[in-house]
């Protein structure tokens, strides 16, 4: 009799020991199954507008004409997006050469582009561009020796790296660095900073 009391009490006890370890770890539980899963998925559009510094650099020549540009982007999921980007001179880049005159302007820039992010911490992206992009050079300038301005269409493998800094629900800060072409020691690059917007 006093076993199965023994017993009974025992039995009594693991079962609220169990209960108790079971409702301690339920919090713990579920911390853990929210931690794994997975990044929601951001909204379906956005765009970004921002001023670029442009480099034009040919032939041990490099001038710096500047540019606004504009991107529209659709999510295809939480980490890959495509994009189609458009920018247009703003300013032209001159420099003096051994008393002759270069002036370069980059105006416009079309490109088209898939995007792959990474979110380093809440409201911190890193992102790489990749895809292709159409720009046409404008030169003139005494150090061309040419009677006409230089206009032409040239096309090329494009590429970026970028950061993201969210500053509210729905827009954020974005810097990047882009290289709209590079061919035949031509190379059109740049710096850009702006502001994207969720929609």
């Amino acid at each position: 009799m006093c076993s199965s009391q023994s017993s009974n009490l025992s039995f009594a006890m693991k079962k609220s020991l169990i209960s108790l370890l079971a409702f301690g770890l339920m919090p713990l539980a579920h911390a853990q199954l929210k931690a794994a899963q997975p990044r929601a998925m951001p909204q379906n559009l956005y765009a970004e507008v921002s001023i670029n510094s442009i480099n034009y650099a040919s032939s041990g020549l490099s001038l710096n004409p500047t540019a606004l540009r504009g991107i529209l982007g659709k999510n295809l999921s939480s980490n890959f997006s495509y994009e189609g980007l458009i920018a247009f001179g703003t300013s032209s880049g001159e420099k003096t050469v051994d008393s002759t005159r270069a002036i370069a302007k980059i105006d416009p820039i079309f490109g088209g582009y898939i995007k792959a992010r990474k979110e380093l911490a809440p409201g911190l992206d890193v992102f790489a561009r990749f895809g292709a992009a159409s720009v046409v050079k404008k030169l003139s300038g005494t150090y061309y020796e040419k009677p006409d301005p230089i206009n032409e269409r040239m096309g090329s493998m494009s590429y970026g790296l970028g950061i993201k800094i969210g500053i509210s629900r729905d827009a954020s800060f974005v810097a990047d660095y882009m290289s709209y072409y590079n061919r035949k020691q031509e190379t059109i690059d740049g710096y850009s900073l702006g502001l994207a917007l969720d929609f």
